[in-house]
């Protein structure tokens, strides 16, 4: 098996040969050649990826490893944290070889048609599998890390932001690997993700509630709120906005049924979110500058109950 060297040598790809969705719905696409040079993309069906879900297990893990590698010990640990009584080395091996020839195989058309995407390399003593770049195997999660950095530097270069984060609130259609959530494997990399999501998201509203933008401010709430509607930070965004704008009884509407969730996870609202929900209720004053705002800590309660 050649080293990703290889890939690096090599000139990359117009197209990525795979792209990958792990934001909502799990999915993997392969590149399909056409006659007008753009490649359509060919969606692994359900049955496929039932049949193969050790294999995409393994998958998933190397896209949540550090620049996309991991060692062979570490990867058969998290596969099989408790593999007393299997071969895991055997076992790994056969879910290595599933994925290179069944999922990330390289399309006919290249030059060395038996590669894979997914590569081996001998360091320090071990074997480590390795994946390429996003030029050849695309993942939206990692788009959205790059096009919020972008926003981030163009904004300090004095550049509006806007498209930047549009493009990657776009790509944002849920929780990252949602089929997931309890995996150990997952939780660095779901950490990264999640706060990058929210930041595109808050930095998109701030920009529409300081453009006026206010409709376009609250939707984002709203469709944020309908895949989070435990988000006390949207929810309390999102009420203050719209008491804001006399809609009193909306805003109590959303905060009650995002309470009552909350409650029947067996949790409690946060004091701050109950205190916000008490006030919009009795018609009290509510003095929060809405285009600064991100999330009501200590000092913002303080404020809200001093003008009580």
């Amino acid at each position: 098996m050649q080293a990703l060297d290889h890939y690096v040598q090599q000139e990359k790809p117009l197209y990525p040969y795979l792209r990958v969705t792990t934001l909502g719905e799990f999915t993997l696409t392969h590149a399909l050649p056409t006659s007008i040079g753009r490649p359509s993309y060919h969606a692994l069906n359900s049955a496929g990826a039932n049949s193969r879900k050790a294999a995409i297990t393994m998958l998933k893990v190397l896209l949540c490893s550090p620049r996309r590698r991991i060692a062979k010990s570490a990867l058969i640990e998290a596969l099989w944290p408790r593999h007393q009584g299997i071969n895991a080395e055997h076992a790994l091996d056969t879910t290595a070889s599933v994925l290179r020839r069944h999922i990330l195989y390289l399309p006919e058309e290249t030059a060395e048609r038996e590669d894979s995407l997914l590569q081996t390399r001998r360091i320090n003593g071990e074997t480590v599998f390795l994946l390429p770049d996003q030029a050849w195997l695309w993942v939206d999660a990692d788009a959205l890390l790059k096009l919020a950095h972008t926003a981030l530097h163009k904004e300090k270069q004095g550049e509006n932001p806007l498209r930047y984060l549009e493009a990657a609130h776009l790509l944002d259609k849920g929780m990252f690997l949602e089929d997931d959530i309890q995996a150990p494997w997952s939780q660095r990399r779901r950490y990264i993700i999640d706060g990058a999501q929210r930041r595109v998201l808050y930095h998109l509203v701030d920009l529409h509630m300081q453009a006026r933008r206010i409709r376009q401010a609250e939707e984002l709430l709203y469709l944020f709120l309908q895949t989070y509607p435990q988000d006390e930070d949207a929810l309390c965004r999102l009420i203050l906005l719209l008491a804001e704008q006399g809609r009193r009884q909306e805003a109590l509407h959303i905060a009650h049924y995002s309470i009552n969730i909350i409650r029947e996870d067996k949790n409690e609202p946060a004091i701050y979110t109950q205190e916000l929900a008490r006030r919009i209720q009795h018609g009290l004053l509510i003095r929060e500058q809405q285009a600064a705002y991100r999330t009501i800590q200590q000092r913002s309660l303080l404020i809200i109950i001093a003008v009580a």
